[in-house]
């Protein structure tokens, strides 16, 4: 991603973006003043309470605490500082490989880099708080070995084994849920976590991984209802620049929630957590100008998204639908399985592309090469920059080894600029788009694998 808004031909929003030259220049308009200068704590504070009630207009929040972090990563420290209450606590996560790479660290309350969005320097992979240091980690697959997803229910039945085996162990269980996976997967359904909910009552917290924020605010209302913590971040679907990201904490969960542990102190700054949540005052009083803007432009983006008419974005993700599946067909692709059952954000905006289909021998490294090829060389081969999601670990080879993926995505500024389009201009675009992504991927798998037989043959 640039810092500036780029031409790229943009398929890639599962993975990063560039700001828009929509959101740049309102950024522009709105602080060009102030750019030059240090930002002192209270306006910070005041920024970030003004996108608090902007949040909650958009999402119709009430009674929800919002807590913002640099990102995803950083945002699972909420759902431990909600379900921290004295107890070890035992954090369930669901496929870490379909979601961001750091939280199998910080999903256990441990660093996850040697530098904190703070500044601070600490020691990856060690606690941020004497209170995590007994967290144990579990992961649970959602696909099979061949890439099918788990039946929601068998994955519902294994996390609630593990909270029973927690509790046995006098530890407090955090249920991670998946609402849109890196591959577009949403496990278990929310109908299978309002089971859960039922079950356990506050005895389990329940933390809703929605980081590709391919959700509705009508789902994260219903997540809320049940108790969740909701993690969302405005980096992929939303189109922001990288590294941002809110937690939603139902009012209940907030009221119940014990001092925040001092540890907080060396990954987050006072503004960025509400005044009344109990022992907030230990962060520092600081700011953070950067994730501010950050944060700016992605509510710009979901304002625009959010004023589309409802069948303007379903034409569009339909369209998009047909294109990528010929593009499959074209390409003799496979698409990697989706969840099936009702269309959703998640599944309509998101497609994981199977290379092996094609290339028996891609494998997740070729796939890698692949995607790098495409980012640096797109304009060299075809005079246009194109960017694709990063591929993900879904499924075996025969060999033993991870499956090639790439990943096309929808995201907000997208859809907005194509809502816009007339249906005959919207058939010309994608039309041209899909050429040149099609270009894109074949190119980028014959020069990947020519450089893999040549070394093979050195």
């Amino acid at each position: 991603a640039s810092v500036l808004p780029s031409d790229a031909l943009a398929y890639g929003s599962s993975t990063i973006n560039s700001i828009s030259d929509h959101a740049f220049n309102v950024l522009l308009d709105r602080w060009s003043g102030r750019l030059g200068r240090p930002m002192a704590a209270h306006d910070y504070s005041d920024g970030l309470a003004a996108l608090r009630v902007q949040l909650a207009d958009h999402f119709g929040l009430a009674d929800t605490a919002i807590i913002f972090a640099a990102s995803g990563t950083d945002l699972e420290y909420v759902g431990l500082a909600a379900a921290y209450d004295g107890r070890p606590l035992t954090a369930i996560l669901l496929g870490r490989d379909e979601v961001g790479s750091g939280c199998i660290h910080s999903a256990a309350g441990r660093f996850f880099a040697s530098e904190t969005a703070t500044g601070a320097q600490v020691v990856a992979q060690t606690a941020i708080d004497p209170a995590f240091v007994a967290t144990e980690l579990i992961d649970i697959p959602v696909r099979d070995a061949v890439g099918s997803p788990r039946a929601s229910a068998a994955v519902a039945a294994e996390l609630a084994q593990q909270a029973d085996r927690a509790a046995t162990q006098g530890r407090r269980a955090v249920i991670h849920v998946v609402h849109g996976s890196k591959t577009g997967l949403t496990m278990p359904t929310i109908a299978d976590v309002e089971r859960m909910a039922a079950m356990y009552g506050d005895a389990v917290m329940f933390v809703v991984d929605a980081c590709q924020m391919r959700i509705t605010p009508e789902t994260v209302r219903r997540y809320l209802a049940l108790g969740c913590v909701v993690l969302m971040t405005g980096s992929k679907f939303v189109g922001g620049p990288p590294f941002s990201g809110f937690a939603l904490v139902p009012g209940v969960v907030r009221m119940r929630a014990h001092r925040l542990p001092a540890g907080f102190r060396r990954v987050a700054s006072r503004a960025e957590w509400p005044a009344e949540w109990p022992g907030a005052d230990c962060l520092a009083a600081k700011s953070n100008f950067g994730l501010l803007l950050r944060l700016e432009a992605a509510m710009i983006e979901m304002e625009r998204f959010a004023a589309l008419p409802a069948e303007r974005v379903a034409e569009v993700t339909a369209r998009f639908s047909h294109h990528v599946m010929n593009l499959v067909k074209r390409l003799e692709l496979a698409e990697v399985p989706g969840a099936g059952g009702a269309a959703c954000l998640a599944t309509d905006t998101l497609r994981t592309l199977d290379l092996s289909a094609r290339w028996p021998e891609c494998d997740f490294d070729i796939a890698r090469s692949m995607h790098g090829h495409i980012a640096h060389l797109s304009r060299q081969w075809l005079g246009r920059e194109i960017r694709l999601g990063q591929p993900v670990r879904t499924h075996l080879l025969p060999n033993g080894r991870a499956a090639g993926t790439l990943r096309l995505s929808l995201s907000m500024p997208l859809i907005t600029e194509l809502a816009g389009l007339s249906a005959p201009a919207l058939g010309e675009r994608l039309n041209r788009d899909f050429a040149l992504l099609s270009a894109a991927i074949s190119a980028a798998g014959s020069t990947a694998l020519s450089k893999q037989g040549a070394a093979l043959r050195n």
